[in-house]
This record gives structure tokens, sequence and C-alpha cells, in this order.
């Protein structure tokens, strides 16, 4: 993996600037990334997710300096997009990266204006899922331990990337399957009610609800819900879509 190294030199680099409270301190991301401030010498990192279907990118998870905004979405036609989404190699640099094309539209660099930046892709399984910005306000030239350092915690990082936007989807079905679930429950309620009332089948109650459904364009779980908090049906309504 070749590093570009851009414009290093012997500047005096300090780390004397206050760390803004870290984001989602629950992430499990995150006690990597304040290891690699300590690491480093660095103000600020900024993991971004590459989302999976999609061409954009999400701030994941970051630690110091304030990005400022929570969200960045790198469009498919974006120069920017393009180059971090592609990337496999690390960009280094010590010095202008808050006016590099690459960087200036990320919105760390837009607030603090970062001068270097070490940028690591982040790669699980043979695919890069996402980059890590490591970012210094002051010039100074990126050690070799510190950039082994960067490289070494790559492949945990991305690892932690992806289990966190496994669990994400994970909870995301788990919210579907029990939305359907009592959407289902209210349908076999309202069911009940319309049976109960019209001296209706099971099928009969069903194809009401779902010719209701059907013409008024309303979910069938909707319908069964104003049926429930109605306490009936209406009669004429009803009798006119008897089976």
């Amino acid at each position: 993996m070749q590093i570009a190294t851009i414009r290093q030199n012997n500047s005096i680099f300090t780390n004397d600037l206050p760390l803004a409270v870290r984001r989602d301190a629950d992430n499990p991301i995150v006690p990597l990334l304040e290891a690699t401030l300590g690491q480093t010498h660095a103000q600020g990192v900024y993991v971004y997710r590459f989302d999976e279907g999609e061409v954009v990118a999400r701030l994941a998870a970051w630690v110091g300096q304030s990005p400022g905004a929570p969200t960045l979405r790198l469009p498919l036609h974006g120069k920017t997009a393009r180059e971090h989404i592609a990337r496999t190699s690390p960009i280094v640099m010590q010095e202008g990266a808050a006016e590099d094309w690459r960087f200036a539209a990320l919105p760390e660099f837009q607030l603090n204006r970062f001068a270097g930046v070490a940028s690591i892709p982040l790669r699980s399984g043979g695919e890069v899922v996402g980059i890590a910005n490591v970012c210094r306000a002051g010039k100074a030239p990126w050690k070799p331990n510190e950039l082994s350092f960067l490289l070494s915690i790559s492949v945990p990082v991305a690892a932690l990337l992806v289990a966190e936007e496994a669990n994400r989807n994970l909870q995301k079905e788990v919210e579907r399957l029990t939305l359907q679930l009592a959407g289902r429950k209210l349908v076999e309620r309202a069911k009940g009610m319309l049976q109960a009332r019209f001296e209706w089948s099971e099928e009969q109650a069903y194809l009401f609800l779902r010719r209701s459904s059907r013409q008024r364009r309303t979910p069938m779980r909707d319908l069964a819900l104003e049926i429930i908090e109605s306490g009936d049906a209406d009669t004429a309504e009803a009798a006119s879509h008897a089976v």
C-alpha cells in the first residue's frame, strides 16, 4: 500500500487545542478513535461509512473538534465522492488540507480549517467500507510510527463499522416485523368486531376490509384502527360491501 506524503518538513507541532465532547460515547469505535488522538497528536478523528446500495458517505463517529454537521452526503456525480469511494490508498498531508479539493467540502474541514490530514481507507473483506480522517490543526510531519499505527487500526475500525451497520439493519428489520405484527393484530381485532356486528364469516370481514382499504386508498392497518377506535363500523357502508 503506497502512502502519498505531501510537503513534509520539520515544523514543530503542538497539541494544545481544547477537545469537544465526543459524539455517541456508546459507539464501540470511539475508544479506538480516542487512542488515535493520543498516538498521533491530532485534534480530530472522523470516520465516514459508505452506505451499501447508495453512493453516499455518512459520518459514523468522531472524537475531538466538532465537525459541525452530523451527516455528509456525497453525490454520485461529485468529484469528491468519486475520489473517496473509489480510493484504496491513504492520503497524507501536513498542510493545506482544508483547501484541497478532496477535503474542502467535508464539514470538519469547513468548520475547523485543519491544515494536516491522514485519510485512511477502511477495508473489510477486501472492500472499502469507509474512510477515517485524522486531522491536525497545525503543520507537522507525520512520523512513520504514527502512520504505521493508523494502518494497524484501519482493519478493526472497519470491522466495527460493518458490525454497527449490520446491527442497525437488524434493528430496522425487527422494528419492521414488530410493526407488521401489530398491524396484523389490529386487522384480526377489527375482523372480529365486523363478524360480531354483521354476522359475517371471517372471509367476509376480511374482504370488506381489503375492499375498503383499496377504495379509500388507506392502509388496512389504519382502517382497522378506525373501526376499533370508533367501536363499530358504519352499518350502511358495511352492508353495501357485504359478500
